[in-house]
């Protein structure tokens, strides 16, 4: 709007700074759920894992923390002399969505969202970032018998922290072999990635 008085433009409505949210929180992004997500990955069998509430883990899928892991392997794949971002961002939307139609064929309580899907496999990506950052120091295809072990415990921990999270949060207990078995095999990629 203009007025006669003077050419200046006024606004029509006045914004209020003062009590907009912060930015963080209007993204989306809860770092109590981060963290509480990450210990329960890191640790899949202890008191951190059981004390998920499984409306929190479908109902809040997250993707700040799975966008971040998968940028934190990326990097850690590029100190490593590798540049595979197209391979881990690849492997990862097409793992999700084979995922997703698996689990959408599996759990009988109902639909899976794919966004709990990309959140479940994307904390689940930490046990690998680990790997990748002992293999920027030290090559663990060079280590022999101790670095196949090192990524045979990778894959296994991997799996057995997506798997839990997918038996707790889609209600899929009878299901976990079923569902273990592909995601062993979208971690055993990633593996492969970061060791060769």
């Amino acid at each position: 709007k203009t007025t006669d008085d003077s050419n200046a433009m006024t606004p029509a409505y006045e914004e209020d700074y003062d009590n907009d949210p912060p930015l963080l929180e209007e993204l989306g992004v809860n770092f109590p759920h981060i963290y509480s997500k990450s210990k329960a990955v890191l640790f899949p069998y202890g008191k951190h894992a059981k004390s998920l509430d499984s409306g929190l883990i479908e109902n809040d899928a997250d993707l700040a923390g799975p966008l971040a892991f998968a940028l934190g392997l990326g990097g850690e794949l590029l100190l490593s002399g590798k540049l595979h971002f197209g391979y881990v961002y690849g492997f990862g939307v097409s793992g999700c969505l084979a995922m997703t139609l698996l689990l959408n064929l599996l759990n009988p309580n109902g639909a899976v969202s794919a966004w709990t899907v990309v959140s479940i496999l994307g904390y689940a990506l930490l046990p690998v970032n680990l790997l990748a950052g002992v293999n920027a120091l030290v090559r663990v295809n060079n280590l022999g018998p101790w670095g196949m072990a090192a990524s045979v415990i990778t894959i296994a921990w991997s799996t057995m922290a997506s798997a839990r999270l997918f038996e707790r949060g889609c209600n899929m207990r009878a299901q976990r072999f079923l569902v273990a078995y592909p995601t062993a095999l979208l971690y055993s990629a990633f593996v492969m990635i970061t060791i060769f």
